[in-house]
């Protein structure tokens, strides 16, 4: 399997223990194979930004990752697809549980379900909280890995929603991240 197997990148290209990913597929087999695949990275830890309704198509995927990693290296936060996390969210749980791995020098990765929107804002919010970029900056570098925090805004349009308003929206969430840390 090559690097590009499930999107599977760090944060930027310095990144040495926050990673971004796709999720695994749906069938048990499909599950382990992801599961191996991120040991064989060296990840430690998992955090899940699957919504319900995503996390609904697995038997039992949050259990699967406990076991294999360890309850206190697992974190779930339900983001519903083309959204951003909320500040209280990225604040008081995403961030902490990756600061957490970054402090114990375990290998974390973040992945939603094609591992580009959900995955990509949260790996803009480190870099901007943790490793003190600026929001352009984070933002360039989680895109030159293959992601796209802005994803949210491109599919606002279909939404009716305004897609200006909505990279504003991630630029407050970004600055009010830089500033909780």
């Amino acid at each position: 399997m090559t690097k590009n197997t499930y999107k599977f990148a760090a944060a930027w290209e310095h990144e040495p223990i926050v990673f971004g990913a796709s999720r695994p597929g749906y069938s048990h087999q499909k599950v382990s194979n992801w599961i191996e695949f991120m040991k064989q990275q060296n990840i430690q830890r998992v955090c899940c930004l699957l919504s319900e309704e995503q996390l609904a198509l697995y038997p039992h995927l949050l259990g699967i990752y406990q076991q294999e990693f360890g309850s206190q290296k697992v974190c779930w936060t339900p983001i519903e697809d083309f959204h951003f996390a909320n500040l209280e969210t990225l604040t008081q749980k995403i961030l902490p549980f990756l600061l957490a791995a970054d402090k114990e020098s375990e290998k974390v990765v973040v992945h939603c379900s094609g591992g580009i929107g959900r995955t990509g804002h949260v790996l803009a919010a480190w870099l901007v909280s943790m490793r003190g970029f600026s929001n352009q900056d984070a933002i360039a570098a989680v895109r030159r890995t293959g992601r796209n925090p802005y994803e949210a805004a491109i599919a606002a349009a279909l939404t009716l929603r305004n897609p200006f308003k909505v990279v504003k929206e991630l630029n407050i969430l970004l600055d009010d991240c830089r500033l909780a840390f």
